[in-house]
């Protein structure tokens, strides 16, 4: 199997239009309340449960993503093929029959993405087309933390405190904070805080999370509540580096942010309740 093969393989079929209902009822995280005490040990603890992620250099999935937008609540909802890579490579796609919906490539936050079906091409760093395409403004390596739940690359000085036995607050640096539970006697991550968002892992399969949910958590952040199922997951699989450069077809029209955000190419825009 040919590496674009690979990543084009992790699932068989994928779909747009799917409900965020369920997502939407579900009752946000709460940390624990009160100061805690302080915990000895937090950056030990903090890299025993980033074991597995923090080790992750390449990341093969496929990620079914739903969520809203804005003040007006717009509405994406798709499937799609993903690569992350901590060299901050990045492969999108959203397949359809005959043509793909949409394809982005990228190398070191340089990206290209196509719509083939409207013959359109916009070119620009990958956290922007991301941006436009989510509300999240992360690049290939955020994606990647965030996905595996590494949540963001620790500062040089990591520290915590304990709440009971059985919860942990990490201070990750750079704003970034992790909530830790403890559980069959290991720790994990329930739920962190970044880039002015709150990340919270609902589920996992394996070494890896499978549900995770991202909404604003202040006043100055862009509202939006993005859902990511991942599954089919690959960790450090070899990667042709050529599935991360577009070539882009002859006759595209260029495109802007702005007209991406107009298009929504992962689904209708529509207003949630």
């Amino acid at each position: 199997m040919t590496p674009r093969a690979r990543v084009r393989g992790v699932g068989l079929w994928l779909a747009i239009g799917l409900s965020l209902t369920s997502a939407c009822a579900t009752r946000h995280y709460s940390p624990p309340a009160g100061p805690g005490v302080p915990l000895d040990e937090a950056a030990g603890t903090w890299q025993a449960v980033t074991a597995r992620c923090s080790t992750t250099r390449v990341f093969v999935a496929e990620v079914r993503v739903d969520g809203w937008v804005g003040p007006s609540r717009q509405r994406f909802s798709a499937a799609l093929h993903a690569a992350f890579t901590r060299e901050n490579d990045a492969y999108l796609e959203v397949p359809g029959p005959g043509r793909s919906f949409v394809q982005m490539g990228g190398r070191a936050d340089r990206a290209v993405l196509l719509l083939p079906r409207d013959e359109r091409v916009l070119r620009a760093p990958t956290r922007d087309i991301v941006e436009a395409l989510t509300g999240l403004k992360w690049d290939a390596v955020d994606l990647l933390n965030v996905l595996t739940g590494c949540v963001t690359a620790p500062g040089s000085a990591v520290t915590g405190v304990a709440h009971g036995v059985d919860q942990a607050a990490v201070e990750l640096g750079g704003g970034a904070r992790a909530w830790l539970r403890r559980g069959a006697g290991a720790w994990q991550v329930e739920a962190a805080t970044r880039d002015g968002l709150l990340v919270e892992y609902r589920a996992r399969t394996g070494a890896f999370p499978s549900d995770i949910r991202v909404s604003d958590a202040s006043s100055v952040t862009t509202p939006l509540l993005v859902t990511f199922r991942v599954s089919q997951v690959q960790a450090n699989v070899e990667l042709d580096p050529a599935i991360f450069v577009l070539t882009v077809p002859s006759g595209f029209v260029p495109m802007t942010r702005d007209d991406l955000r107009s298009v929504r190419p992962l689904g209708d825009v529509k207003r949630v309740p």
